[in-house]
């Protein structure tokens, strides 16, 4: 109803254009431009949908010989090349609206896709029925059936390009890696890696930051990234460029376009990710645009972290690690641990885990499960048990692990980093945690943990850095535990 009451006032704008009344003082076609081109999703299926049908129809006629062109196909045909008019047109007024920047996959969504709408419109002419010789329906019938075969092919493979857009490149394809086991699924990054890859491009020395870093109060990796991963990266992350905007790339957040720089080093007032950020819920260019607001002080710490130069970390082998991406000397493990590694890594990657090998020559793992979906829990939590001594890394972030599943990790003596933030564990999970021998970095950023628990990791001897800002560590908890390990760096967001 909403949509067809969209389109209802867009046409009743139109009429009174067209007969020569006028807008209201100060209006601007601005925003109804933006509403035409948001229509593109409402229009795009629908053609689709109509030439896969014609498509299916024939191809069985065919191959049973049947002769002339089905009455559905000729209907739908004609339905579906003015529907895919429509979808052109609102697709390349939407693409000009929400700024997307030029890139080979929108190149090839918007011009296959105008392509096929001419396609479709011949074919809608060939697939007409009408009153003719047998002999000329005949004719036509192969040209007719040939044209929607290739309508569909088409339409199908714009629509994969239009997917990707959204849901980031390689949708089909990693998933398609990971349902037969194959390696291709192993190319998926962390979002942490993917901003170190963007900042180290090009540097020599495979970079540690986009910029010189100085002190600062806020921690990008275990602060600022994390918001940007829950609440930003369903549009603007893993692969996807709303709006031209990566920011799980360095350079995409440091691009100065027509629009502005989404991040300007110092000044959080002319970058656009605060001006977005402060917006009211009720203006479309407010971010994010669905679901709950930032809070005030996730606000503030991002305003902060731009005030402080905006620095974008990013690790690479040698350099001291950071949160969540520990990567100690090279190991060898004998051949059974190392076997099972694999199977176990193989086998996360089905269930939509991120699972890989430390390096080429360090078959030790970085698991990452902040991203599965549906969100991983203590029951797969299981799975991890056979490469135990093999794991390295540990990203539960946000996922649906509790006290008792983090209890079960015990025996995990090689993890070095481990993420549980975001989660509902609370002060029971870290009487596991303070026996990991070699832990080194902990994150329990935005959980139930609370001054008790912080305590028991001063038995920790091997822990250097605990993040668990926004979960109920108190300063003064923060400040006895570090008082008793004047080496353990705790960041309760006030540092």
């Amino acid at each position: 109803m909403v949509h067809h009451g969209a389109l209802f006032v867009v046409m009743s704008l139109g009429l009174v254009v067209a007969a020569g009344g006028e807008l209201p003082e100060g209006a601007s076609l601005e925003p109804w431009f933006r509403l035409v081109g948001r229509l593109h999703p409402l229009l795009v299926h629908f053609p689709i949908g109509l030439v896969l049908a014609a498509a299916a129809v024939e191809g069985w006629r065919w191959a049973r010989r049947e002769r002339g062109v089905s009455e559905f196909t000729s209907v739908a045909m004609v339905l579906a090349a003015l529907s895919a008019v429509g979808a052109v047109a609102t697709g390349w007024i939407n693409a000009w609206q929400e700024g997307q920047d030029a890139s080979q996959t929108l190149d090839l969504h918007s011009w296959l896709g105008t392509a096929m709408a001419v396609v479709l419109l011949v074919a809608a002419w060939k697939t007409r029925r009408r009153d003719e010789p047998p002999a000329a329906a005949q004719a036509r019938l192969v040209p007719a059936r040939v044209l929607t075969m290739v309508s569909a092919l088409g339409v199908g493979l714009a629509g994969h390009f239009g997917g990707e857009l959204v849901h980031g490149d390689g949708y089909v394809e990693k998933a398609l890696f990971a349902a037969l086991g194959m390696d291709g699924a192993q190319s998926e990054d962390s979002p942490g890696e993917a901003i170190a890859a963007a900042a180290g491009e090009g540097s020599p020395s495979g970079a540690a930051v986009v910029r010189s870093v100085k002190a600062g109060t806020v921690d990008f990796r275990a602060q600022v990234l994390p918001i940007f991963e829950s609440r930003c990266f369903e549009c603007h992350g893993n692969g996807k460029r709303k709006g031209g905007l990566a920011m799980d790339s360095a350079a995409s957040m440091t691009k100065v376009d027509d629009d502005g720089v989404a991040v300007k080093a110092g000044e959080p007032d002319a970058s656009l990710i605060v001006q977005r950020i402060m917006l009211p819920a009720s203006d479309p260019d407010a971010m994010p645009p669905e679901g709950e607001r930032l809070t005030d002080a996730e606000r503030e710490l991002i305003r902060t972290w731009i005030k402080e130069g905006g620095v974008m970390e990013a690790v690479a082998a040698g350099v001291a690690a950071a949160p969540g991406a520990v990567k100690g000397p090279t190991a060898t493990l004998d051949a059974d641990l190392a076997r099972r590694a694999a199977e176990v890594a193989q086998a996360l990657r089905s269930r939509g885990v991120i699972a890989q090998p430390l390096a080429q020559d360090d078959p030790r793992l970085d698991i990452n499960a902040s991203l599965a979906t549906p969100p991983f829990s203590d029951a797969d939590l299981a799975m991890l048990q056979p490469a135990a001594a093999a794991i390295v890394n540990l990203n539960l972030s946000r996922s649906q692990v509790t006290d008792a599943g983090v209890a079960g990790l015990k025996g995990f003596d090689a993890l070095e980093s481990l993420r549980v933030d975001s989660t509902g564990v609370g002060d029971a999970a870290l009487a596991c945690v303070a026996a990991m021998p070699r832990l080194k970095v902990l994150n329990v950023h935005t959980t139930k943990v609370s001054d008790a628990g912080l305590a028991a990791l001063k038995q920790a001897a091997a822990l250097e850095r605990v993040y668990a800002w926004n979960s109920q560590v108190s300063p003064a908890g923060a400040a006895a535990l570090a008082s008793a390990r004047p080496n353990l760096r705790i960041n309760v967001g006030q540092e």
